[in-house]
């Protein structure tokens, strides 16, 4: 089975994390902010993972310590869970909500890497970046997200959790063979 289950605290936060790649979409536990809970378990319902979580930090000082250590503790049990399997590794999404349009490609490489065209600037300093980044730097993937759409943030925000969400369920499909000319990855 493709799963992990990570601890990391630190004395702002603590966040623990079982990830089951191979699950329904079922997102348990416990997140104290409402907002990214939401994402976080929108992400986890389109990629098909069981995740169960308890978070808890300093988010009366700021939220963004909280934020960013559940994309790196996220990130971690993804890259410890994938590497028991081999796997599709590339995949592609487009994602419509209302008025929003995202695109999301991921390429599950080993090579952290987190591209984000967004011209508009409609996430200029929020949070979901430090979240993707942390997840990005420590699940060792290539992340592209294109902001095509849209002017209600929330919508574009879920569309990029959405995507991602069926980007990484697809892209971590087990599979007989790894795709890469150099024969593995890590």
């Amino acid at each position: 089975m493709r799963r992990a289950e990570i601890e990391r605290e630190t004395k702002e936060t603590y966040v623990k994390i079982a990830l089951n790649l191979d699950g329904e979409g079922s997102f348990l536990g416990d997140f104290p902010i409402p907002y990214y809970k939401h994402l976080i378990s929108t992400l986890c319902f389109y990629a098909g993972w069981d995740v169960e979580i308890n978070a808890k930090g300093d988010i009366e000082v700021d939220p963004h310590h909280l934020i960013e250590d559940t994309g790196i503790t996220l990130g971690k049990a993804f890259n410890s869970a994938i590497l028991k399997s081999s796997f599709l590794r590339f995949s592609n999404k487009v994602i419509p909500m209302d008025e929003a349009l995202v695109m999301v490609v991921v390429d599950i490489s080993g090579r952290p890497y987190l591209e984000i065209k967004d011209d508009k600037e409609i996430l200029k300093g929020r949070l979901i970046k430090e979240f993707l980044r942390g997840f990005v730097n420590n699940s060792q993937m290539t992340l592209h997200i294109w902001i095509l759409s849209g002017e209600n943030l929330h919508h574009v925000e879920e569309a990029i959790f959405k995507a991602l969400g069926l980007a990484l369920g697809e892209a971590s499909k087990e599979v007989s063979n790894l795709k890469s000319t150099k024969g593995k990855i890590w």
